[in-house]
């Protein structure tokens, strides 16, 4: 290629960009959005991972919830009075 060519070619890049990153809308399109649109956009949609990391924590925090339920359900009359005395006097209530 010769230089003038690799000129112009640089040059239509920039116009390109600056098609790309323009704001506002243009008569006639009505679904142009504005940059900053656009890239709080791309910021929501980079936050998947986390999103997930973060249900999936609170995922296994509430199987472990049920499964505390689950075993309560199970507990006697009396494992469940001796368990209510000992909460309590680690809350400095009752004397033991």
């Amino acid at each position: 290629m010769s230089g003038d060519r690799l000129g112009r070619r640089s040059h239509l890049r920039s116009i390109e960009v600056m098609n790309v990153t323009q704001t506002g809308h243009r008569p006639g399109n009505e679904t142009d959005r504005p940059t900053a649109e656009i890239a709080q956009l791309f910021d929501v949609a980079g936050r998947q991972d986390e999103a997930i990391r973060r249900l999936d924590g609170c995922m296994t925090a509430l199987h472990e919830v049920q499964q505390a339920k689950a075993a309560l359900k199970r507990a006697t009359a009396c494992e469940l009075r001796a368990a209510l005395k000992l909460g309590r006097q680690g809350l400095g209530g009752e004397p033991a």
